[in-house]
């Protein structure tokens, strides 16, 4: 059995393994070499230096995969990461994994860091299908699937859950905006407090409500989507045509999937069960846009899940960020 790091010369054994191995369990989706090239290779934090596989002869049958992140350089308390850890079904429990999980560990630590997390980030991550209904996908698994058998796998060798996402899940054929929310929308109106699709014509404040919001990731979604060509709609609150809410373009992925960026509301319109009407509205608009359903992820103590508990959606997996220190 040889060890050693892969080149671009092997990505397409990469490739193959995941989908013979992997994606053939029918939870993971099959990646295609562009897929792979695009995702992960081109992308600014891969390395084949934290790239390894290991071979029986010359078969690729196992390959594990380790980053550090660009922007996070700087900083020798932020993590590198583990990516993937894949062993061929016929090679498993000969101690392939523990070879391949070490030479990804040696890899992070002497890249200056100081711990090593089971988890993955957009783009560079793993789409995967909501069990018990075929063809709903999710495109990001961004951890560690709770209760796996990679889970206690990496349990039993130092890693350590820290953080928890949930995964929630709505079929859209039959949603509808529930009495209670059409409530909470009449009482707003009483105010002259509105949600609306955006209108450059109409709507004001959307500088100044980057000011309040001071969410910098929100802002550059917000921003990119209004330099397109052609924008995605997109809705707000509004009080008297100014902008005091927020929610993610409305747009379909090939799967059928509605797109979710996120809700953000202004502190001064807060407390008045807009942030329920807010997504409930996204719901069923984007229902009517095309979607056939709808996936996203909130982390364990976020309070907002109550509130897409409360329209239906359900949690269809819990994946796990696991960590491990260096000693």
């Amino acid at each position: 059995m040889i060890i050693r790091n892969l080149n671009i010369n092997d990505v397409e054994a990469l490739v193959n393994l995941w989908n013979s191995d992997v994606a053939s369990e029918g939870y993971f989706k099959p990646l295609t070499l562009d897929d792979f090239m695009e995702r992960f290779v081109k992308n600014e934090d891969f390395n084949f230096n934290g790239v390894f596989g290991a071979f029986d002869d010359k078969q690729l049958v196992g390959y594990a995969m380790g980053f550090v992140r660009n922007q996070t350089i700087k900083n020798e308390n932020a993590p590198g990461y583990l990516n993937a850890l894949v062993v061929r079904k016929t090679y498993r429990y000969q101690g392939i994994a523990d070879k391949l999980l070490k030479e990804v560990e040696k890899f992070i630590k002497e890249s200056g860091r100081k711990s090593i997390m089971a988890a993955s980030y957009l783009p560079l991550c793993y789409s995967w299908y909501i069990p018990n209904y075929p063809g709903h996908d999710h495109p990001c698994a961004p951890g560690i699937r709770v209760n796996s058998p990679e889970y206690f796998y990496l349990l039993h060798r130092g890693y350590a859950a820290t953080n928890f996402e949930d995964a929630f899940h709505l079929p859209l054929a039959e949603y509808e905006i529930s009495p209670a929310i059409k409530d909470i929308l009449n009482e707003n109106l009483k105010e002259n407090i509105k949600i609306e699709f955006y209108d450059a014509n109409k709507h004001v404040g959307l500088e100044e409500f980057y000011e309040d919001i001071k969410a910098i990731d929100f802002e550059k979604v917000i921003r990119s989507n209004l330099k397109l060509e052609k924008p995605y709609p997109f809705l707000v609150i509004v009080k008297d045509n100014v902008i005091k809410g927020w929610t993610g373009a409305l747009w379909n992925e090939s799967s059928g999937r509605g797109h979710f960026d996120g809700i953000i509301i202004s502190e001064s319109v807060r407390g008045r069960g807009l942030g329920k009407a807010l997504f409930a509205t996204l719901a069923y608009e984007s229902k009517r846009n095309g979607a056939d359903f709808m996936t996203f992820y909130t982390g364990l103590n976020n309070h907002a899940r109550y509130i897409y508990m409360g329209a239906g959606f359900k949690i269809a997996q819990t994946y796990a960020l696991m960590l491990k220190k260096f000693k």
